[in-house]
């Protein structure tokens, strides 16, 4: 029962913001779309995005059950498809279909903590109330990107999988099943190696006997660094062959088996091997420049800081401060008595893609990691469960009410998104003529004439004040000049920042300071933030949600001499 109510909170919690969000912001029956990367599913099913279709298969036929049709002779048409996928009616059913997922992985995570404690329901539990009350995974499961479908199937995958390992039989065919969903909603390659909980205890004893569990660890962490290393792009061509060498160092020799002497041999040589397959360095490296200018791997030595600091974030962004202190808890308890059953490398595709984001991933967003928040939620609660027992409750009641009021927070940016302000805004100040950066989305229907904004459209002369009264700039696009997800804290070399140019970068710079004769600064819509979590956050990174975000709203002056920014 208290499981049945726990998937109920958490799907009132996500179906409900899934279905206001956008809707009747610019008056009655009006619908904003807000996240452009919702619906890439769809337009894939359609042939007109390159992308995993698996979702967008399920949420097309969901639509066409409400009566709402592809349009004929639209299949691989781009402005066709996108027009469907992104619809009111689509969007509607993709969200809900995220929602209840992302409700649904709730009772995931609780029956794979049951398999891997067998009788800890209160751990179960607790792990589960925690992914229930996260405001990322509410946030994340409100809009209909693949991220929550792809966390639901992954761990329903591993449920089974764990389920078949203990009773064996039939179950093996569930377990099977469930990867392809695991693999192909999102191609999260990393499911397969749960697989490896398939081999005998005699394989395992022959390359792991004489070296510790932690020694283990350590070396995994010098395997991703060689990774790392070996892939950058700032990495002189020739020297990825040499960086394999150094990994010997970390190697225990004298204690390893004959098949670990092997093994160890052979590794580091994977990493500028798998460099001359392009897919692996689109999944490593990313490319230098892009249609926006700099593109992910740019990023250069910059990334070794951004990635070993995203996972942190999250992990107590999603968990909240208190949880997050439990998850350390946890940690500090596992490797003190670190557990003996192979059942436990069901969960390796975790640990794996764990490794592959704080060492390789070239592209950072929050949502990409969110595969890995219900797995630290069921470590946050064996942290818990390490206390005395007298403190548990009382902890656990200090975790549930924080991370329901940084939920609320977190959530609510959803529900007051500064975008919602601008019908009021206008009104009140009557802009003739507004330039508008990517994801502002202007009221459509306030009878002032808009035009996209880009910095690559600035020149000398003729005055700007000539081609618009007003410019509004998003946050999810000038934040590109400073620090966040993608960027990393270290922002003084333009040439390293993604997704823009030098030019770009002085820009934004200059005109958010104030230091632009020709843009006066007018007003700055935020939405409002309370909790600790996240407004440290916003005092370094600027917004966690990565598509609500500020709005600046700048005059362009038309008095000042010498015409042009």
């Amino acid at each position: 029962m208290l499981l049945l109510a726990l998937f109920l909170l958490a799907l009132m919690l996500r179906g409900l913001g899934a279905v206001d969000y956008g809707r009747d912001w610019y008056g009655p029956g009006s619908f904003t779309q807000i996240n452009f990367d919702e619906g890439g599913s769809c337009r894939a099913a359609l042939n007109a995005f390159p992308y995993t279709p698996f979702v967008g298969q399920q949420t097309i036929a969901l639509t066409k059950l409400t009566g709402q049709e592809v349009p004929a002779n639209s299949v691989g048409d781009h402005r066709a498809v996108k027009s469907f996928c992104h619809s009111p009616g689509h969007l509607g059913v993709a969200r809900l279909y995220s929602a209840a997922t992302g409700a649904l992985t709730v009772v995931a995570l609780y029956v794979l903590t049951l398999l891997l404690f067998p009788g800890e329901r209160a751990l179960a539990l607790t792990a589960s109330a925690l992914l229930a009350l996260s405001g990322w995974h509410i946030s994340e499961s409100m809009v209909a990107t693949v991220d929550a479908p792809s966390t639901f199937f992954i761990y329903s995958f591993l449920a089974a999988t764990l389920w078949a390992h203990r009773r064996g039989g039939g179950r093996w065919l569930l377990a099977v099943i469930l990867l392809l969903p695991a693999v192909w909603t999102k191609y999260w390659l990393f499911a397969v190696f749960a697989l490896s909980i398939l081999l005998p205890p005699s394989v395992y004893l022959r390359v792991v006997a004489g070296v510790s569990w932690q020694r283990w660890c350590g070396m995994a962490l010098a395997y991703g660094l060689l990774f790392a290393v070996a892939t950058n792009p700032a990495l002189a061509a020739p020297l990825p062959w040499v960086v394999p060498v150094l990994f010997y160092v970390t190697v225990p020799w004298k204690s390893l088996t004959r098949p670990a002497l092997a093994l160890l041999l052979l590794a580091p040589w994977l990493a500028p091997l798998a460099l001359q397959f392009e897919p692996f360095v689109a999944y490593s490296s990313g490319s230098l420049t892009g249609r926006f200018g700099t593109d992910y791997g740019a990023i250069g030595w910059h990334k070794f800081l951004r990635n070993g600091l995203n996972l942190p974030i999250v992990a107590l962004i999603g968990l909240s401060l208190p949880g997050f202190i439990l998850l350390l808890l946890a940690g500090t308890r596992f490797f003190r008595s670190p557990p003996t059953s192979r059942a436990w490398l069901v969960l390796l595709p975790l640990a794996v893609f764990a490794l592959y984001m704080v060492f390789l991933a070239p592209v950072t967003y929050y949502r990409h990691y969110l595969p890995l928040l219900p797995v630290l939620c069921l470590f946050a609660a064996y942290g818990l469960m390490g206390l005395r027992e007298r403190f548990r409750l009382p902890v656990l009641a200090l975790v549930l009410l924080w991370q329901t009021a940084l939920a609320w927070d977190l959530v609510s940016d959803y529900h007051f998104d500064p975008r919602r302000e601008l019908p009021r805004w206008y009104a009140e100040h009557k802009p003739q003529r507004v330039l508008s950066s990517y994801y502002v989305n202007p009221p459509g229907t306030s009878g002032v004439r808009h035009r996209l904004f880009r910095v690559r459209d600035l020149v000398p002369v003729p005055a700007y004040g000539l081609r618009g009264d007003t410019l509004i700039l998003s946050e999810n696009w000038y934040d590109t000049a400073f620090a966040n997800e993608l960027n990393g804290p270290l922002v003084h070399d333009a040439r390293r920042l993604i997704k823009t140019t030098p030019e770009a970068v002085a820009f934004y710079r200059r005109v958010l300071a104030g230091e632009d004769p020709w843009l006066e600064p007018v007003a700055r819509l935020r939405a409002p933030t309370f909790m600790p979590e996240l407004l440290l956050h916003r005092a370094t990174y600027g917004s966690f949600t990565q598509f609500v975000g500020d709005l600046v709203i700048l005059r362009i002056r038309s008095d000042v001499p010498g015409a042009g920014l």
